[in-house]
């Protein structure tokens, strides 16, 4: 079986890297198609130019939303500058910055394995995020957006680093400049999302918890990190943009009801990840890798079942009370990629403290025999084929590539922007986007000029009013 486990560190790394590569690089290529929507993202930078940079953060602040940190990234966007190109250079940087911080996570908990298998197994995670994520342009293309989830996704995983980087560090120095960073993060964290803010905070107080039970000692990390996550809430809710963003809905601020409407909500979503994807077969190899790794290289799993049970669901289902709670409705696309972010990897490492407390208890050996471990394995090749096969996701992806609706969709903006620049009319009618797709587009000005979107695009470009011509 060792003959067989080299094997598998050499091709199945290898094999976990191309899974990932087959989604990475459709969608790094969908990047070079991308635009600034009207949806927003025009509107942000119409306010800067009319009222300077502050005031309108202000304006937003004050007037919809607690999201400072969510507001200082949207009004600092690439139109600031007048760059498109900016906007495809983020989209492609926060790609491959959610890879690079599940590597990283990874390399921490896993230290032992190989750099190969740490960026396997980050090429896994990402592989099986995008098969059943529920918006990709809300993930990494809509700026508005994926300023809001995406970045503090992968902020969260990096603060998480930073942590169990500052807990192995002796020196002073750098463990005040870790905790400073962190510090940021956390700040940073609350301040994009009501998602993101429940993630942080359940994260710190039970990571705080924890070691005070387990270890009778008052962290003083934790304390200061909890200390930062109070202030930067205080920030978020006593902004008075947060309410006119409740109170719309008559189920808004129902307890009883958002709390249900979240575990129900959570129950459907998890049947359908977890019955409806390669992940069960996943857990089977990362089970077996996990039992090639000493006791010493999972001490990161060492810690109580149920406590990681509780924490995994807590923070899964308290992303999507939000939604419910404030606003009376379902959840959007961009919560559920959010959820699902976690859902993921949270699953992967409670799946690895399941395994460890099992192996620590009953010393048994987790082991298979060749012919078992070929079954395994190809029946996981089919489940993955399977599901790539079946994946909208995949199919939008390389559609919207090879059936040249991104590139169409690109060319078709890039004549609205000579009309909008060229034009020494005050009020121009722009033909509406006969290409939409999926991956890059969300939504388009409409045909009244007084709509939001018309006012804030026309605003930006110095004219009078816009209409589109359907």
């Amino acid at each position: 079986m060792n003959k067989l486990y080299k094997k598998y560190r050499i091709v199945g790394n290898w094999i976990n890297v191309a899974l990932m590569l087959i989604v990475l690089i459709p969608l790094l290529i969908l990047a070079r198609y991308n635009h600034p929507s009207p949806a927003d993202d025009y509107c942000y930078i119409d306010t800067v130019f009319k009222y300077g940079w502050l005031e309108a953060m202000n304006f937003y602040y004050s007037g919809w939303t607690g999201r400072y940190f969510g507001i200082f990234l949207n009004h600092s966007n690439p139109l600031l500058f007048h760059s498109v190109t900016g906007f495809r250079i983020l989209s492609a940087l926060l790609i491959l910055s959610v890879i690079a911080s599940l590597y990283v996570l990874v390399r921490h908990l896993t230290p032992t394995l190989s750099r190969l298998a740490h960026l396997g197994f980050a090429g896994v995670v990402f592989f099986l995020y995008i098969l059943k994520m529920a918006s990709i342009v809300e993930a990494y293309y809509w700026m508005a957006a994926f300023v809001t989830y995406t970045i503090p996704n992968v902020m969260t995983l990096v603060w998480i680093v930073l942590a169990l980087r500052w807990y192995r560090q002796d020196s002073v120095g750098p463990r005040r400049m870790l905790a400073a960073i962190a510090g940021f993060l956390v700040f940073a964290v609350i301040g994009s999302s009501e998602t993101n803010l429940l993630v942080m905070v359940l994260l710190i107080a039970s990571w705080w918890l924890y070691k005070l039970i387990y270890t009778r000692k008052v962290d003083g990390f934790m304390v200061g990190m909890l200390t930062i996550a109070a202030i930067s809430c205080y920030f978020f809710f006593t902004s008075p943009g947060n309410q006119a963003r409740m109170g719309g809905n008559p189920l808004g601020g129902d307890l009883v009801f958002s709390l249900v409407s979240s575990f129900e909500k959570f129950a459907s979503l998890a049947f359908d990840w977890i019955f409806k994807s390669p992940l069960l077969f996943f857990t089977l190899i990362w089970w077996y890798i996990l039992a090639k790794l000493s006791v010493g290289a999972r001490n990161y799993f060492d810690m109580p079942i149920w406590i990681a049970l509780l924490v995994y669901i807590g923070v899964v289902t308290a992303q999507l009370f939000p939604s419910y709670y404030g606003v009376g409705i379902e959840p959007t696309p961009r919560v559920i990629n959010c959820v699902y972010f976690f859902f993921i990897i949270g699953w992967f490492y409670v799946a690895g403290v399941m395994f460890h407390q099992y192996k620590v208890r009953s010393g048994a050996m987790y082991e298979f025999t060749e012919t078992r471990y070929a079954i395994l394995y190809g029946i996981l090749l089919v489940m993955v084929g399977l599901s790539f096969y079946r994946s909208n996701n995949v199919k939008i992806i390389y559609t919207d590539i090879l059936k040249g609706r991104a590139a169409a969709f690109d060319r078709e903006n890039n004549e609205r922007y000579a009309l909008l620049t060229e034009s020494k009319e005050s009020v121009l009618y722009l033909p509406a986007l006969s290409v939409r797709p999926q991956t890059l587009f969300v939504e388009d000005i409409k045909p009244e000029s007084d709509h939001w979107w018309n006012k804030c695009m026309a605003g930006y470009f110095g004219k009078k009013a816009i209409y589109v011509i359907e």
